[in-house]
């Protein structure tokens, strides 16, 4: 998004998020603007919103001297958030250059601009932006004679690692954006067991398939993992396997290597997607793993074990085995692939706002680098990202140890796998196992959180989570919960 544009967005997020309005000062200090760049920006969110709601199902309401937003009663703050973002984002210059080319080959700049109907110096100035975009993916655009079907040019395992996060960033299940693959793939059976996801997660893993399919069948671009990394996988696979391409009919698997096709799958989903193996499937992996003595497995029990030694901290040995499942599918994720999409991986912009993290962060960070930026299977693997990444992760797994574990709850988050067990812990914490239960059943919980739509008819069990760093996202989450375990025990 453009700066403005970005600007308005939050705008309505917090007028979402205000349930009794919002004075003009209120969001002049939030954004440190002046009254009049809040009323232009006020009155262009309104078009906005009035554009893509031709029905006026989303209005900007004054009531004295508070502004508010009024739903439509068949909608969600999710659903128009998610709306929202993605009308912003598609009426971008930079995003109608970076799909055309994900969507086909272009011999030039000017042939591109051509079709377009902008102007090369415009083209050429987007692309120098959306190559830094690529440059964590290790990925760049380009026009070379030599490029064939494809404007991007990298290795395919980065490829497939971008394809797997823009495409959920970018659409987050509000359109299809597969429009060159056959119409069925849209409701082909899950190549992994989906139960327990959520309708936001559920769409993730098509647009992942849809990826896999467009590549490796479409384009015959191979994929090929090293034994090295396979040796791990194997674990994973032969407890849950991946079932990617037993759905698939009349296709042509001579140049597919199908084996390296569904564990790398198998993978990535489990590192950008939570509970896609059961409990008892993420303790049998651990076990396993743990068993096989290879050089991470037992580098991962290593870690482990020296975090809970250095901060005193005791879990079950279920509980182990569990956080043994996450950390090793991190250390995997950094060894064999590290790409660092830092703003998908961690939120870093309110690190400092979550006191309960912000406290001990540095001693985190601290402990990343002495253990491992110090071990050679990883030191060089290693970027600040990744040591965010992890801190972040440490401090889950100590949380994790505090709690001595009803409200049924339903916990989704989009940014990786860890940050579902992180929410769940720090309510345990926060209000006790006595009084909440969790749920992967959107359709029985009491309370959903979530960083996306679910499908849900209403507002009245819905908290929409973006930040799961942000202090005052938390204040609101926790107030939000009291009141459903008031309303619980006293209606």
């Amino acid at each position: 998004m453009k700066k403005n544009e970005t600007l308005r967005f939050e705008l309505l997020k917090q007028l979402l998020y205000a349930k009794n309005g919002a004075t003009t000062q209120q969001m002049m200090n939030l954004f440190t603007i002046s009254s009049k760049t809040f009323y232009r920006y006020k009155k262009q969110l309104s078009d906005d919103l009035n554009h893509v709601f031709t029905q006026k199902e989303v209005t900007i309401k004054k009531k004295k001297l508070l502004y508010l937003i009024e739903l439509a009663p068949s909608l969600t703050f999710s659903y128009v958030l998610d709306t929202m973002r993605l009308y912003y984002i598609k009426i971008s210059q930079k995003f109608s250059i970076l799909e055309a080319i994900l969507r086909r080959h272009y011999i030039s700049v000017e042939s591109l601009a051509q079709d377009l109907n902008l102007s090369p110096s415009h083209v050429y100035s987007n692309l120098t932006f959306l190559n830094k975009l690529l440059r964590p993916f290790d990925l760049k655009i380009s026009f070379s004679s030599s490029l064939y079907k494809t404007n991007i040019q990298g290795a395919e395992q980065n490829i497939r690692v971008m394809g797997f996060v823009l495409f959920w960033i970018v659409y987050r299940g509000l359109e299809w954006p597969f429009v060159k693959t056959p119409s069925i793939y849209q409701n082909l059976p899950s190549p992994v067991n989906n139960q327990r996801l959520s309708p936001s997660q559920q769409t993730r893993l098509r647009y992942f398939q849809n990826v896999t399919y467009w590549r490796a069948l479409y384009r015959k671009e191979p994929l090929t993992l090293s034994k090295e990394f396979s040796d791990y996988l194997v674990h994973f696979e032969k407890v849950a396997p991946t079932r990617l391409f037993s759905v698939l009919e009349h296709i042509d698997f001579e140049q597919v290597n199908e084996k390296d096709e569904a564990y790398f799958f198998g993978f990535l989903s489990r590192f950008l997607i939570a509970n896609i193996d059961s409990v008892e499937e993420k303790r049998r992996i651990a076990q396993a793993l743990i068993h096989s003595k290879l050089p991470l497995a037992k580098l991962s029990k290593h870690i482990l074990d020296k975090l809970l030694t250095t901060y005193k901290v005791k879990l079950s040995s279920d509980n182990y085995l569990e956080n043994y499942y996450f950390l090793i599918i991190s250390l995997l994720y950094i060894r064999f692939i590290g790409i660092n999409f830092r703003l998908f991986l961690v939120d870093d912009t309110s690190d400092s706002k979550a006191k309960w993290f912000s406290s001990d962060e540095s001693s985190y960070r601290a402990f990343v680098k002495e253990t491992l930026l110090k071990e050679p299977l990883l030191r060089k693997y290693m970027n600040a990202g990744l040591i965010s990444f992890m801190a972040k992760f440490f401090h889950s797994i100590l949380k994790s140890g505090e709690r001595e574990a009803t409200l049924r709850i339903f916990i989704q988050h989009s940014i990786n796998h860890f940050i579902y067990d992180f929410i769940k812990n720090n309510l345990l914490i926060i209000f006790g196992d006595s009084t909440l239960e969790f749920t992967f059943d959107v359709n029985e919980a009491d309370v959903i959180i979530s960083d996306a739509f679910e499908g849900e008819e209403s507002n009245e069990r819905t908290f929409h989570f973006e930040h799961s760093h942000d202090e005052s996202s938390w204040k609101e989450l926790i107030l939000f919960i009291s009141g459903k375990i008031y309303a619980l025990h006293n209606t």
